[in-house]
């Protein structure tokens, strides 16, 4: 949260008075950008490898992006392609 409020050249507080007046947590927006993500990198033609795409958005793992995609979107990663 520190970085993106760096970027924003706003203070933290100010990024989480912001997101509460918008009605969404700092959470909230971070998985909706994470599975946005995740839906492009998967529906390439030569899309990476799990353990890849995991990496690219901050997952420390390949099986805690699945977890995460399986809770997002009532699916595997390895389904939507």
């Amino acid at each position: 949260m520190s970085e993106i409020a760096g970027r924003l050249n706003i203070t933290e507080r100010t990024l989480r008075r912001r997101l509460a007046q918008s009605g969404i947590s700092f959470r909230q927006l971070l998985d909706q950008v994470r599975e946005q993500r995740a839906r492009e990198l998967l529906s390439q033609p030569h899309r990476q490898r799990i353990i890849d795409i995991a990496a690219e958005l901050g997952f420390s793992d390949g099986r805690e992006f699945r977890r995460a995609f399986k809770r997002w979107t009532g699916h595997t990663p390895q389904a939507m392609g």
